[in-house]
């Protein structure tokens, strides 16, 4: 089984750590693993201060919280995004204010930013989607500075980490992270906040948040063993029962939880991140630079072996970005991902709607349908391709998807 959206970077070397760890209960909450992924990130980032938490929206929703902003001020959020962006902001009291993208990187369009604010805006949540920098990163960076807004810049679909000295933050601006399951460095939750020691953020260290209990911990490092084994197995249909029952006994943490998907912030993930979640990233920080190499390199691929041309053309995006996922606009985007599914390709679909996942009531999250249409065209059209997949895989894929268009 091919996916982009299930279990991406999961390998056999990460489920069998997982499951050592679910023997070793001592090293579940304190431990090691902490400082050593606080160590990599604080080299990555230099002469900041690294705060990690169980995921990243629990990690923004603190950052919201710790601005003190008064009720009804306004953030402005990229029109292309997910419910873990909106919630936060809307459990913090503020205001969402999307910004439509612009088609080069699918990153915030400074112009139409630029009309948006008002008195009223007091935050800017700037997003690298798919681990592209915004064009006018630089322009968004200025207008924050004019009007003294707080910048949070969102890298949380991933990063280039030979460019991470680009994006150190300042007093007025932060970095957020993700570890999330589909993120380019899986812990199966996770977020880190970078700030620099100027930052105008100041987390009291004696605040504790309760941590997760053991039978929650369980579930998550269970999570990589069986991930891996319903992949391995989903060509013959075993990994789909197995996938179905495991969900149906709870022994599965949904990525997105019932309340989140009705548009309610929950609070299932206000807590600490675990030693032990840090052991699983700490794993894969020590393969990093041959993923990012690996996703190089089959980003390249596609782009040279992906036929366009013709009554029905495909597009892709320019960046040269070690994707996550490789972001594709295409016809018949719906009849295309079935026929690669009947292939036992599962192509992703970030973002179907401006604040995904459908169905989440867009009323829910205050976005009216109209207001960001550059981001509505692109969410009718966008697939997303595996980058961690060998050389066979990616042929096969490219392969299909010409077929389709093709034949």
């Amino acid at each position: 089984m091919i996916s982009a959206d299930f279990a991406p970077n999961e390998t056999l070397s990460d489920a069998l750590l997982s499951l050592k760890l679910l023997f070793k209960p001592r090293a579940w909450y304190e431990g090691r693993s902490l400082e050593t992924v606080r160590t990599y990130l604080g080299r990555l980032f230099p002469g900041s201060t690294v705060h990690l938490h169980l995921s990243g929206r629990a990690t923004l929703n603190r950052v919201l919280h710790n601005l003190g902003l008064p009720p009804g001020s306004e953030v402005a959020v990229t029109g292309f995004t997910c419910e873990a962006v909106v919630l936060p902001v809307m459990a913090a009291r503020l205001i969402p204010v999307y910004i439509d993208v612009e088609r080069e990187t699918l990153g915030m369009d400074v112009s139409v930013l630029r009309k948006r604010i008002t008195p009223h805006t007091r935050v800017i949540i700037l997003q690298h989607t798919f681990g592209m920098a915004p064009r006018d990163r630089d322009g968004v960076l200025q207008l924050a500075k004019e009007h003294n807004l707080f910048v949070i810049e969102d890298l949380a679909h991933g990063f280039d980490p030979s460019d991470s000295q680009k994006y150190a933050p300042s007093a007025r601006t932060a970095l957020l992270l993700s570890f999330g399951r589909s993120k380019a460095l899986s812990s199966v939750f996770g977020g880190a906040l970078i700030t620099s020691k100027q930052s105008e953020l100041k987390f009291d260290r004696t605040e504790s948040l309760p941590r997760v209990s053991n039978g929650f911990l369980m579930r998550l490092l269970l999570y990589k063993p069986l991930a891996f084994f319903i992949k391995k197995t989903g060509a013959w249909g075993i990994g789909k029962a197995v996938h179905h029952m495991t969900k149906s006994l709870g022994l599965q943490v949904a990525e997105i939880s019932k309340n989140e998907k009705r548009g309610v912030y929950d609070p299932f993930l206000d807590a600490p991140y675990p030693n032990a979640l840090a052991a699983l990233l700490a794993k894969q920080i020590g393969v990093f630079d041959i993923n990012i190499k690996r996703r190089r390199t089959v980003s390249e691929y596609y782009r040279l072996n992906l036929r366009t041309g013709g009554k029905e053309d495909i597009r892709w995006f320019g960046a040269d970005v070690p994707f996550v996922r490789f972001p594709l606009l295409v016809p018949h985007r719906n009849k295309l991902v079935s026929f690669c599914r009947s292939r036992g390709m599962y192509l992703g679909t970030w973002y179907t709607q401006p604040v995904a996942p459908y169905p989440l009531p867009l009323p829910s999250v205050m976005y009216i349908i109209g207001s960001c249409p550059v981001a509505e065209s692109v969410c009718r059209d966008i697939v997303n391709l595996p980058t961690l997949v060998s050389d066979g895989e990616a042929k096969s894929i490219a392969e299909t998807i010409n077929s389709f268009y093709h034949a």
